[in-house]
Order: structure tokens, then C-alpha cells, then sequence
């Protein structure tokens, strides 16, 4: 019984994270389809941190960084900000003072989409991946636990070893 509501419960957090990211690719369409195609500058870059290998305050490990770039671009005579999510010394594509294509919100000036793939889908695509994947485990679970609970058995049972011989 415990295994079949951890299963349903999977597949509400896949369904939940699908849904989600449709919704999340529906506004990018919608930016896209009904905004502006306008052009802003990239002004500088900032650092954050990706991932570590470094544990506890041990002197040895790595630490890598990436850099995102900023996107300043004017409207009506006021000047906006966007940090991208472009990896990389401003993402290997961009250059501090080149111009870069955004899709800017019809409705909300302040929002505006770097358009590249990477701005544009692939946040969406991995998650709606990741909850495929989810759904799939959630809806085999119950098989794969049993599966898993067999092996871990026949290991500390000693006679199983013996009558395959």
C-alpha cells in the first residue's frame, strides 16, 4: 500500500512539473508571437557560482563558475535591465557592447527573452523530460521496488546460491 501512494505521488509531482513547463513555454509563445523584436546591449557580465567539489572549509576542491551576462535595453526613453541565464564569458556568444536580439513583452515593458535556444527552451525541454522520466519511474515502481527487494534477498540467502550450481 505504501509503495502505490509513493507511486501516485511521483506521478502528481511529474504531472505537476509538466503542466508547469507547458504554462512556462505557453508565455515565452506568447512573448514571441505578440511582443516586440527589439535590441539591447550587453554591459557586463556577473559571476555565480555553478557547481563545487569542495566540502566543508577544506582548502582542496574546485569551484566552478559561470558568468551571466546583463542586458540593458531602452524603451520610451527609460533604460531596463535583464540578467540572461547564457553560460559562459557572457556565454562564449556575446561580447560586452554587442547587440543582442530580445522579444520584449507587449504588456510589460520591464520583461524581455534573449532569443536564443538556450534562453528560449531549454528549461522547459528538460523539465517536461524530467517529468516524463518521473512518470515512468512512478508508474513502474511498484516493479522496480520488488525487483530490487528480490536481489537484495537472494544476497543474504545462501541456499539460492547453492542450487544454481
Amino acid at each position: 500500500m505504501k509503495i502505490r501512494i509513493l507511486s501516485r505521488i511521483l506521478q502528481l509531482f511529474a504531472l505537476y512539473l509538466f503542466f508547469t513547463s507547458i504554462y512556462a513555454s505557453l508565455g515565452k509563445i506568447i512573448t514571441i508571437r505578440s511582443g516586440t523584436k527589439i535590441f539591447g546591449k550587453v554591459v557586463s557580465s556577473y559571476q555565480e557560482t555553478d557547481y563545487s567539489t569542495r566540502t566543508g572549509n577544506k582548502r582542496y576542491g574546485t569551484t566552478h563558475y559561470i558568468l551571466k551576462p546583463i542586458i540593458k535595453y531602452q524603451l520610451n526613453g527609460e533604460t531596463y535591465e535583464i540578467h540572461g541565464k547564457i553560460i559562459g564569458e557572457v556565454g562564449n556568444q556575446y561580447k560586452i557592447g554587442q547587440s543582442v536580439p530580445l522579444y520584449l513583452s507587449e504588456y510589460q515593458p520591464d520583461y524581455a527573452i534573449i532569443d536564443s535556444f538556450y534562453e528560449l527552451w531549454y528549461e522547459p525541454l528538460r523539465n517536461i523530460l524530467i517529468s516524463i522520466g518521473l512518470f515512468l519511474v512512478g508508474t513502474f515502481f511498484g516493479k522496480i521496488f520488488s525487483k530490487i527487494k528480490d536481489k537484495i534477498a537472494n544476497l543474504f540467502n545462501p541456499q539460492t546460491h547453492f542450487d544454481q550450481f
